[in-house]
């Protein structure tokens, strides 16, 4: 029996290396894991369309969260099963007051397979052409489903874009961030939602104690998992919030020690019985 019964893990500069893809190792010690009975969970901020990189550990039926937990996928059908969308009215209400703080702000709607944003938001990684540009009141009209709610702010970086918003949403929504740079980019999920919540209803759906489960991050969204498990990771390269914790911390992201610590988990585990 391995040393824990369910392993999740963030995506990007924690399970991914600079180049946005898995390490041979990564994918070794995934697959060690799903073939010793451990369940596999990959909690990330991306959304549903960005998660053709996780294609090639289809054989370990990872379960996905996807949008911070917003939309759950079944990784062998590719259906959405789960989504958490955010209220219309409340959406309203994030941009009037979004706007009395940051008056530039520019925002972008993600629904689980569609997504739209307000000209010169820009979204340089995105691989293709969004499917609507808009006003903003366009994208949070009432026949959306938007489950992330993206806030750019030009100028203002990551951290003091939240420091500015985070107190005028309030309680009406989830706001966090995965993203550092001078432009700043926040991310609103419903209120209540998060990779925690969204692992411990897996946890529950498939029996396992928290306590028994490890989970990797690096940014301030991997928080609320990391808090629910009783193996949490850091890894090194994680955001200063997320260091002073105090989690264990671990190697790079692009050092495959994500993939090195699953296996240290595995091995602690198989050791007792080997010497009896």
């Amino acid at each position: 029996m391995p040393s824990v019964d369910l392993i999740a893990s963030d995506l990007d500069h924690t399970f991914l290396g600079a180049d946005k893809l898995p390490s041979a190792q990564n994918v070794a010690a995934v697959m060690d894991a799903a073939e010793a009975g451990v369940r596999i969970v990959f909690a990330t901020g991306r959304p549903y369309r960005w998660l053709d990189v996780l294609d090639q550990l289809a054989p370990a039926d990872p379960t996905i969260l996807a949008s911070n937990g917003a939309v759950s996928v079944d990784a062998r059908t590719g259906e959405v099963i789960h989504q958490s969308r955010i209220d219309p009215q409340i959406l309203a209400e994030i941009v009037s007051a979004v706007r009395r703080v940051v008056p530039d702000a520019l925002f972008c709607a993600e629904e689980s397979r569609h997504w739209g944003l307000e000209d010169g938001f820009e979204r340089s990684v995105e691989k293709g052409a969004p499917d609507l540009v808009a006003p903003v009141e366009e994208l949070i009209a009432p026949d959306r489903q938007v489950v992330k709610f993206l806030v750019r702010g030009w100028g203002v970086p990551s951290e003091e874009l939240y420091e500015r918003v985070a107190p005028v949403i309030g309680g009406r929504a989830t706001t966090t961030f995965s993203f550092t740079g001078p432009d700043g980019l926040l991310e609103i999920s419903a209120a209540g939602v998060s990779k925690g919540v969204a692992l411990a209803q897996v946890c529950a759906d498939l029996g396992i104690d928290p306590a028994r489960a490890a989970a990797f991050g690096d940014m301030p969204n991997d928080i609320t998992m990391l808090d629910l498990v009783g193996h949490p990771f850091a890894v090194r390269n994680a955001h200063p919030k997320v260091l002073e914790r105090g989690y264990p911390v671990i190697g790079d992201h692009d050092d495959s020690a994500v993939g090195r610590t699953i296996e240290q988990l595995l091995a602690e585990k198989r050791e007792p019985s080997s010497s009896r």
